[in-house]
């Protein structure tokens, strides 16, 4: 497909990584330095949905969109072979190695190395996403979206003996059980009556289900094109999908560390209208500018932008300088809103090497 047509997908995928950026620099500095945060800027402690929640779902689903781009000419051509099976492990295998490092480089072996977390999930969730589409008709792909989270939604209320199930409690679920007794120590929250970790392994799941949707959404729109008829339609479904994961909240709350099924139809549903949206704004009506570029640089080196704002969080945001900005900041704003500035300033100061990358055409690949 043209690098024109792409452009609305390459800024979302942009998009997505910003908020990511944001949202950590924010918890970082919120709970580092103990300044005070806007809620939506931080992830619900358990049930619920902020605005932090929405971006690490809508990377997963912009995954899955990249995947018929990527690979139907491979498809046609030869279908699923060893050779192709190995090359889409040895990608999902990097990407997990590479959150396994990060992870490392943060708390050493001083502690236990938590071994599920965010680039961990977005690697198996490609690869198992990805083989799907390399072996099945888009029938059959939607069909598998959807069972993967009625089975979830089965699963995570078999009953545990000692453990009273409630899926509005942290860690009082099959999935957190299930990660707890497979992964001892190695998880996120190891201390408490229910230890559980937010990119558990039973999450990966619906996690793979969510990607499978935004698999059909890159079908879609890889076969009609950005139009105002196709984009028109991906927002309709993406309405139904919103629909259909309030209606379920009753019974499976939208839970972003248990990654509930309501949770996926709710933030799948958000990410379409948000693509439509984009779709329409950049690639029918053409509307660009700076703004565009600059989100475009996060959406082409988008694990490069990760790994980069991950070393540079803590060195900009815990140092004398940007306690220094923040205290004069917050002596004529609101201590939510000043903190947002050295917020900011990791986002650019991520961006720049992004920037230069774009300009010379580097791309690093997975």
């Amino acid at each position: 497909m043209a690098q024109e047509r792409l452009l609305s997908l390459d800024v979302m995928r942009g998009l997505t990584v910003i908020g990511m950026i944001f949202v950590n620099s924010v918890a970082v500095f919120h709970y580092g330095q103990e300044v005070p945060a806007y809620g939506a800027f931080l992830h619900a402690d358990w049930a619920g949905l902020t605005v932090a929640d929405l971006v690490f779902p809508f990377f997963i689903v912009m995954v899955g969109v990249a995947i018929p781009f990527a690979l139907s000419g491979l498809k046609a051509r030869e279908g699923l072979t060893g050779a192709t099976v190995w090359r889409l492990f040895k990608r999902a295998a990097i990407l997990f190695g590479i959150g396994l490092i990060l992870t490392l480089s943060f708390h050493g072996l001083e502690e236990p190395l938590r071994i599920p977390g965010v680039l961990q999930r977005i690697g198996l969730t490609f690869f198992f996403a990805a083989l799907l589409f390399m072996v099945c008709e888009v029938r059959t792909i939607a069909i598998l979206a959807a069972l993967s989270l009625l089975i979830y939604f089965a699963l995570v209320k078999i009953p545990v003996s000692g453990l009273a199930t409630d899926l509005y409690a942290p860690g009082q679920n099959f999935s957190s059980w299930l990660d707890s007794w497979l992964l001892g120590q190695h998880i996120y929250v190891r201390t408490g009556p229910a230890p559980f970790d937010p990119e558990g392994i039973l999450g990966t799941l619906p996690s793979v289900g969510q990607a499978l949707f935004g698999v059909l959404a890159g079908i879609w729109l890889k076969e009609k094109g950005v139009t105002p008829d196709s984009l028109k339609r991906l927002a309709l479904v993406g309405t139904g999908l919103l629909v259909l994961g309030f209606v379920w909240t009753p019974i499976f709350p939208v839970v972003k560390a248990l990654w509930s099924s309501s949770f996926v139809l709710v933030t799948t549903g958000l990410a379409f209208l948000l693509l439509a949206f984009l779709g329409w704004l950049l690639d029918v009506r053409k509307v660009r500018g700076s703004w565009a570029t600059f989100m475009q640089a996060f959406g082409i080196n988008a694990i490069t932008g990760y790994v980069l704002h991950t070393y540079l969080m803590g060195p900009m945001l815990e140092n004398p300088v940007t306690g220094a900005i923040y205290g004069s900041l917050a002596g004529v704003l609101p201590g939510e809103a000043a903190m947002l500035v050295p917020v900011m300033l990791v986002i650019g100061a991520t961006w720049l090497p992004l920037y230069v990358m774009q300009r010379r055409g580097i791309i690093l690949k997975v």
